[in-house]
């Protein structure tokens, strides 16, 4: 009656439990299915694959409706409800556990792939764009974004631009890094040698190819694979 006063949806009553584990169920479902398409990006990239055409063919399924891959899952919800479930039957969880082992190792696998880049390129400078843990807010909370420009930013020599157009100022965990520096898009892209999207911002989507013109990228969010396509036949 409580919720009544001022939901204008239906309330489906029940008991706090059975509630509790709907919410908990909920987000580990979202964490499942965000770690089955991370995984498909990492075979995808061991077989030369273009994730995104692959899952374009096959979301084209009627009953297949994979999720984009990304750098990690963050938040104070998805990366973190999956635990309560595997806390109160550890041997009952294996998929949950599972599924939590892959997104929390994304960050690593994309930190891998920078500084592989970082290598064939001889790169100097690296941008980072976006820190939110997701599209179009200023939530920095278990970003994997932010755990990626750090643990970068520790073993590169060069100087780091990081572009999250939600904020005014960087985290503490960021500002006590010396080459770390918050910057505008098109300083970060002006300076940079490799660009790294993290999170897909509509600032983001709004970039044109001309601007990414005899760049390095690495698009973790598939928000430029249409533009990159058009760079990569223009060069």
């Amino acid at each position: 009656s409580f919720y009544q006063l001022f939901v204008n949806g239906t309330c489906h009553v029940t008991d706090a439990q059975t509630a509790e584990f709907v919410k908990l169920a909920e987000n580990a479902y979202r964490d499942t299915n965000v770690a089955f398409a991370n995984e498909l990006s990492l075979l995808c990239e061991e077989l030369n694959i273009n994730v995104w055409n692959m899952l374009e063919l096959a979301n084209r399924h009627p009953r297949v409706n994979i999720l984009k891959p990304g750098p990690g899952v963050g938040g104070h919800c998805i990366a973190v409800d999956p635990w309560f479930l595997v806390a109160s039957a550890p041997n009952l969880t294996p998929l949950i556990q599972a599924a939590r082992s892959v997104n929390n190792q994304k960050p690593k696998t994309v930190i891998k792939q920078i500084m592989s880049r970082v290598v064939e390129i001889n790169a100097r400078t690296i941008s980072f764009l976006g820190l939110a843990y997701k599209a179009n807010i200023d939530d920095l909370r278990e970003s994997p974004a932010v755990e990626i420009v750090i643990k970068t930013a520790e073993i590169f020599n060069g100087d780091v631009y990081v572009c999250e157009p939600n904020i005014t100022d960087l985290p503490l965990s960021l500002k006590s890094s010396k080459n770390i520096k918050l910057s505008s898009v098109d300083r970060c892209l002006d300076v940079a040698d490799l660009v790294v999207l993290l999170t897909d911002h509509r600032e983001f989507a709004q970039i044109s190819s001309d601007s990414l013109t005899n760049k390095s990228i690495i698009d973790t969010r598939g928000v430029w694979k249409t533009l990159l396509t058009k760079v990569t036949n223009d060069g």
